[in-house]
C-alpha cells in the first residue's frame, strides 16, 4: 500500500506518493492520515 497526498503538509506536495512503509505507518496512525489518500500499491511488471 502507498499514500498519496491530497493536501500539503510537512515536506510533501499534493500528487507525492509514500511507499516506505515506516512513514506510511507513521502518517496513518498521526493526525496527517487526513492529509492522504490509501491507494493499492503499483502492481508488479508482468513477466514475458
Amino acid at each position: 500500500m502507498k499514500l498519496v497526498v491530497t493536501t500539503p503538509f510537512g515536506r510533501y506536495q499534493i500528487g507525492d506518493e509514500i511507499t516506505d512503509a515506516d512513514a506510511v505507518a507513521s502518517i496513518l496512525a498521526s493526525d496527517q492520515a487526513a492529509y492522504v489518500t490509501q491507494v493499492a500499491a503499483d502492481p508488479p511488471p508482468k513477466k514475458k
